[in-house]
């Protein structure tokens, strides 16, 4: 079955896309990253009740040399508005998908299209760099404990497409995935997704999980058209200087 909510979708994130250092306190968990994207440098609330000392969070990513960045989950208007009213904009508003991992796994793919591997070839890697996605996230993948490959997708014999997946809670995220631009809709996306599902099932995974902005529109149709479903939703504040 696909998740029926984001409850453990948070926890999830944090296990397949982990932060340098946690630093985890009864109202606040941050996250400590010099280099590697918003998830692996923003505060998120802990205590449900009230707003806890937002300046503490600001002085200590201050002090870490980190941009004062919150992820704001469903139900956290109190902490929305706070931050609104201390200047802090909207940025990235993402929709959370999945899809049960047995579902996503049904459909045969093609044979030689996609592979399960790990670590990451050195062409995976350059597909990752030429797309944006560069050393230091392919240093958060090496970070992850849990269990983890690359999928490698081919077509006509070439390189087309990279993504990394892992599991935690018997969630499989799917985490960078990139089909090079020379190879799109050639239907390499849907075969990197179907191999992960099944890879995803092989480990004992109940769903599949992926994260896309809500300005992606082209990728959120994408994700519709696998059968996945919007089981949740954040955006970010961000103190723009």
């Amino acid at each position: 079955m696909a998740l029926k909510n984001s409850s453990s979708i948070f926890d999830t994130i944090d296990l397949t896309w982990p932060a340098e250092e946690f630093l985890e306190l009864p109202e606040w968990k941050l996250r400590r990253s010099l280099k590697g994207g918003k998830r692996v440098s923003a505060a998120t609330l802990i205590k449900k009740s009230g707003i806890p000392n937002i300046k503490f969070v600001e002085n200590t990513l201050a002090d870490w040399c980190q941009d004062k960045l919150f992820m704001i989950k469903a139900g956290e208007n109190s902490l929305d508005e706070a931050l609104k009213s201390r200047g802090y904009c909207i940025v990235d508003p993402t929709n959370i998908w999945s899809i049960s991992a047995e579902a996503l796994s049904a459909q045969q793919i093609p044979f030689v299209t996609a592979f399960s591997i790990f670590p990451p070839l050195a062409i995976q890697r350059e597909i990752w760099k030429t797309n944006g996605i560069g050393a230091s996230r392919i240093e958060i993948m090496n970070r992850v404990k849990k269990p983890r490959t690359t999928i490698f997708g081919r077509t006509n014999a070439k390189p087309a497409a990279s993504a990394f997946v892992a599991v935690a809670n018997k969630i499989a995220m799917v985490h960078a995935l990139i089909v090079d631009h020379k190879c799109r809709r050639q239907g390499m996306g849907k075969f990197v997704m179907q191999k992960a599902g099944a890879w995803a099932h092989q480990q004992g995974a109940e769903s599949v999980a992926v994260l896309c902005t809500k300005q992606n529109q082209s990728a959120n149709n994408f994700y519709k058209t696998l059968g996945m479903q919007v089981i949740g939703e954040y955006h970010y504040r961000l103190f723009k200087t």
